[in-house]
């Protein structure tokens, strides 16, 4: 039997719209243009800036809160995020 550890999503004031799985990461999308990622960080994978595994969901930032940008789709692959910017 495996048994596997849950993670508790942060308190989200909008639906997920997308979800994305690599190797040992995930990313998800939210309504408003918000990215969560979560997992092995080796490789700078999760988007955070460091190789840092993280074991909860953590919102990954994309410019300044001013300027920030609306991200409309995700995808992951073994050691790599992706995050597609709208206009």
């Amino acid at each position: 039997m495996i048994t596997m550890d849950t993670a508790t999503l942060p308190n989200l004031s909008t639906k997920v719209c997308s979800i994305a799985a690599g190797e040992a990461h995930t990313l998800i999308l939210t309504g408003d243009g918000r990215v969560y990622s979560w997992g092995r960080g080796i490789l700078g994978r999760l988007g955070g800036g460091s190789e840092h595994d993280d074991h909860l969901p953590v919102q990954v930032r994309f410019g300044s809160e001013e300027y920030r940008l609306r991200i409309v789709g995700i995808a992951a692959g073994a050691y790599h995020s992706l995050a597609l910017a709208g206009i």
